[in-house]
């Protein structure tokens, strides 16, 4: 089975590109392939839990739904230590089980489970 390893780097807030990541991330999945979800940058705020339900504000999903349903189907979600901190985000922020590397595991994360890459 292929493995797809997608990077989120932008804010899940005013862009689309975390919304259209995280269903790719679904499809690639519900075929039975391996997925790891890589966080970077403001993309970090993809894995918050608690976030205000966005539906009712600009007509988009939450992003915390969709990281706890890829988490259930087994994908994984990590997300770059350095780009919490930077914007003063916990590990205990995330949702539970995302996982919190440095950007040297991160790279290592990638070359190990990625035969194809996303960048969004």
């Amino acid at each position: 089975m292929p493995k797809l390893v997608i990077e989120i780097s932008h804010s899940p807030f005013g862009h689309e590109n975390a919304y259209a990541a995280l269903f790719a991330a679904m499809a690639w999945s519900s075929m039975g392939n391996e997925v790891t979800v890589v966080l970077r940058g403001e993309g970090v705020h993809t894995a918050r839990k608690g976030q205000v339900d966005p539906f009712a504000n600009i007509n988009l999903p939450s992003t915390e739904k969709q990281v706890n349903e890829l988490l259930e189907v087994g994908g994984r979600v990590v997300a770059d230590r350095q780009a919490l901190q930077i914007r003063g985000i916990r590990a205990e922020d995330l949702i539970p089980g995302a996982e919190v590397l440095d950007p040297e595991e991160i790279r290592r994360v990638m070359m190990e489970c990625g035969e194809r890459f996303l960048s969004f």
